[in-house]
C-alpha cells in the first residue's frame, strides 16, 4: 500500500473543519491535521509547526495566497461554488437590508458571475489585502448598505461597525470535489524532502516552552510566537543578554505575581552557536480565592454575544444605550428578566469603558456568603479597596436588608464609586418591592445610569431578525447551509413565551439546526422542539407529596418550601428562583419555624 498523504489544513471557519474531517475519517489514504484560522491567525499557526511533517496544505480565500508566499509546500484553494455563493445571498436577502458582497477574488468572481446571470442588483467589491477590508466596508455603510455577504476577515471586521454578515460557506460537494484533486495532485507532487532544522526540532519536541537565541543573543524562533498570554517573550527581549551570562544551566526569577523558571543550553549547528532557553511560568498559590468572585480580563479569549441587542427595532434605543454607557464611568443599573443577557451587557459595557486594560471583578451577591461580605469589604486585599477597576455586582436583589445597607455604606464612605467603575444588574419579577427599593437607593447616593433589558416577549416582531442573526452565526460553526425557518415554522417562534429568552431562544436555535438536514428549518421539528420545551416550563401537577390543608397558611407555605427545597437538593438559590422569592425571604420564612418539629 502506498504511504498515506499527511495534509495540513487551515480552515478559515469551525464547519469547514468538521466537514474535512468527515471526508478523510473514510479514507485510508490520507491523514489531515486540521486547525481553524482566518487571514491574521494563519501565520502564527504556521509558526508552531514542523512543516516537513505535510506533504500539501488546504485552505481557502485570501489565506491560500498568504500561506503559499510563507511555504515551500504546495497550497490548494478549496475555494467555493455558485451554489455556495447563491445559498448565502438567499440568506442574507431574509435580513430585509441592502446588501452588498465584499471580500477576496474567489468570492467576488464567483457572486460577479452570479450576478450576471440573475440579474442581481448589488455592489461587488474585492479586496486584495485584509487592510482593505476595513476602509472599503465603511464605504459600503455610508452608503447605506447594512448587510454583507463576504468571506472570513470582512465578517470579522463587519459587525464592529454595526453590519451583518454573512460568511460565505464552502459547501459538502466543494470541499469534497477539492479534497479529491489535491490528494491526486499531491501524490504527483510527493518527493523526498530535506530533514528538518534542528532548531526547530529542539523547540517543538521539548514539554515546556523554548526560545533559540543565536551567538548574539538575537532571537531566531520561539514555540511562545502565538501563544503568550504571560506575555515572556517581551521579558526574555529585554534580559536576554543577562540571561546568556548565567553561571548556572538553571535559574529563576520572580515574574507577575509568579515564578519563571529558566533552563540554558547551548549547541552548535553547522559551526554557529545557538543557546536553547526553555522556559517554565508556575504561579504563585492563591491566598485568597473565593468562588462567588471572579476576575475578567478585557483579553478573554471568550468574548461576551452582544448580537441580542443588534436588532432592527433596538438598534437606536438597548443597543445604543449600552454604548453610549460604556463610554462613561458612572454607575450603571442592569435590569431585566433571566436570560435577557444583562451579564453580556455588563460585560460590554466594561470591554469598552475607560478601565478596560484593568481587571473586572464579578461579585455574584446571590452565592456570596456573610463570610465573603465580610472579606469584602473589611479586608486590605478586597476587590473593594483596589482603584480605577471595574466592580460588577450580580442579582442584588438576592442580598439580605443588612448586607445590601452596609455594602451602600461601604460604598458612600470610601468613596468607592469615584475610584471604580460600578455595574449592578438586578433580576426582575423577584421580590419586586425590595428590588425596586435597592435600585432606588442606589440611584439616590450615586445617580446611577439605569438600563432595562427587554425580555423576549416584547420584542416578537423582532423573532424573524434574531432566527436570521443565529442561523447565519451557526451555519459556519455547525457546518451548516440552512436558509431560513419554514413560514409556518416562524410565525409558531414568534408567539412561543420565551420564558427563559435569549437563553432558551440561542438553545432551541441550536437544536433545532443540529437536527435539520436541508435548507429550511421544518414546522413539524420546530413544534417538537416548542412542545418538548413548554413540558420543561410546566410546574408537575403531582409532587407525591401530601399537604395538610387544614393546618395555617404559614405551615403551608412552609411545607411547599420544604417540598420544593428538597427536589432542588437543599439549593437555597436554585428554591428561591423557582417560588420568586429573595434568599433573605426564604431564609426568614426557615427561621421562623426552627424548632417547630
Amino acid at each position: 500500500m502506498k504511504d498515506k498523504i499527511h495534509l495540513l489544513v487551515i480552515a478559515p471557519y469551525k464547519g469547514m473543519d468538521e466537514i474535512i474531517h468527515e471526508l478523510i475519517s473514510v479514507r485510508d489514504d490520507v491523514t489531515a491535521d486540521c486547525y481553524v484560522a482566518n487571514l491574521n491567525d494563519a501565520p502564527a499557526v504556521l509558526r508552531q509547526l514542523n512543516l516537513f511533517d505535510y506533504d500539501a496544505v488546504l485552505s481557502r480565500g485570501g489565506t491560500v495566497s498568504l500561506i503559499d508566499s510563507l511555504v515551500s509546500l504546495p497550497v490548494y484553494d478549496i475555494g467555493l461554488s455558485a451554489l455556495d455563493a447563491l445559498r448565502a445571498i438567499r440568506l442574507a436577502q431574509n435580513f430585509g437590508q441592502k446588501i452588498a458582497v465584499i471580500g477576496f477574488e474567489n468570492i467576488t468572481r464567483t457572486s460577479a458571475v452570479l450576478s450576471e446571470i440573475l440579474q442581481y442588483n448589488f455592489p461587488i467589491v474585492t479586496i486584495h489585502s485584509e487592510d482593505e477590508a476595513l476602509p472599503r466596508l465603511m464605504e459600503l455603510k455610508e452608503q447605506g448598505y447594512s448587510v454583507v455577504v463576504c468571506d472570513v476577515i470582512s465578517s470579522q471586521i463587519a459587525p464592529k461597525l454595526g453590519m451583518n454578515a454573512v460568511l460565505i460557506t464552502s459547501g459538502y460537494e466543494t470541499v469534497e470535489s477539492m479534497l479529491n484533486q489535491a490528494i491526486r495532485l499531491t501524490r504527483r507532487y510527493l518527493r523526498n524532502r530535506q530533514e528538518f532544522s534542528h532548531l526547530t526540532l529542539s523547540f517543538q519536541n521539548n514539554p515546556h516552552a523554548c526560545t533559540i537565541l543565536d551567538s548574539q543573543g538575537h532571537k531566531v524562533l520561539s514555540s511562545l510566537e502565538g501563544n503568550d498570554p504571560h506575555r515572556i517573550l517581551p521579558y526574555i527581549a529585554e534580559h536576554q543578554k543577562d540571561f546568556l551570562q548565567e553561571d548556572s544551566p538553571h535559574f529563576e526569577h520572580p515574574f507577575h505575581g509568579g515564578i519563571l523558571s529558566f533552563a540554558l543550553q547551548h549547541r552548535y549547528l553547522q559551526n554557529q552557536q545557538y543557546h536553547y532557553l526553555y522556559t517554565r511560568f508556575r504561579e504563585r498559590p492563591e491566598t485568597r480565592k473565593i468562588s462567588a468572585i471572579r476576575q475578567l480580563s478585557g483579553s478573554r479569549e471568550q468574548k461576551p454575544d452582544f448580537s441580542y441587542y443588534n436588532s432592527s427595532h433596538y438598534q437606536t434605543s438597548t443597543q445604543d444605550q449600552i454604548e453610549k454607557y460604556s463610554h462613561t464611568l458612572y454607575p450603571v443599573i442592569i435590569s431585566g428578566e433571566t436570560g435577557t443577557g444583562k451579564d453580556q451587557a455588563a460585560y460590554f459595557i466594561y470591554g469598552k469603558s475607560p478601565y478596560h486594560s484593568s481587571i473586572c471583578y464579578e461579585i455574584d451577591c446571590e452565592t456570596a456568603t456573610d463570610k465573603n461580605w465580610s472579606y469584602l469589604m473589611t479586608h486590605h486585599d478586597s476587590p473593594l479597596m483596589h482603584n480605577k477597576h471595574t466592580l460588577y455586582f450580580r442579582h442584588v436583589e438576592s442580598l439580605p436588608a443588612a448586607t445590601f445597607h452596609q455594602l451602600v455604606s461601604t460604598i458612600r464612605d470610601t468613596g468607592l464609586a469615584q475610584r471604580n467603575r460600578l455595574i449592578f444588574s438586578f433580576v426582575s419579577g423577584t421580590d419586586a418591592r425590595q428590588s425596586g427599593a435597592y435600585m432606588a437607593e442606589l440611584t439616590k447616593i450615586m445617580h446611577c445610569l439605569t438600563l432595562r433589558i427587554p425580555s423576549l416577549r416584547e420584542r416578537a416582531d423582532d423573532i424573524p431578525y434574531l432566527c436570521t442573526l443565529y442561523i447565519n452565526r451557526l451555519n459556519a460553526s455547525l457546518g451548516k447551509q440552512i436558509v431560513s425557518f419554514d413560514p409556518r415554522a416562524l410565525k409558531a417562534m414568534k408567539t412561543f413565551l420565551w420564558e427563559s429568552n435569549l437563553d432558551q431562544f440561542q438553545r432551541i436555535i441550536h437544536e433545532l439546526m443540529v437536527v435539520t438536514t436541508g435548507i429550511y428549518i421544518s414546522y413539524e421539528n420546530t413544534m417538537r422542539q416548542l412542545h418538548k420545551e413548554s413540558a420543561l416550563w410546566t410546574f408537575a401537577e403531582k409532587t407525591g407529596f401530601q399537604f395538610n390543608l387544614e393546618q395555617p397558611l404559614s405551615h403551608i407555605t412552609y411545607d411547599i418550601i420544604r417540598q420544593v427545597l428538597r427536589e432542588e437538593n437543599d439549593n437555597h438559590s436554585q428554591t428561591a428562583r423557582r417560588l420568586g422569592i429573595s434568599r433573605s425571604t426564604l431564609w426568614r420564612i426557615l427561621k421562623s419555624h426552627d424548632g417547630d418539629g
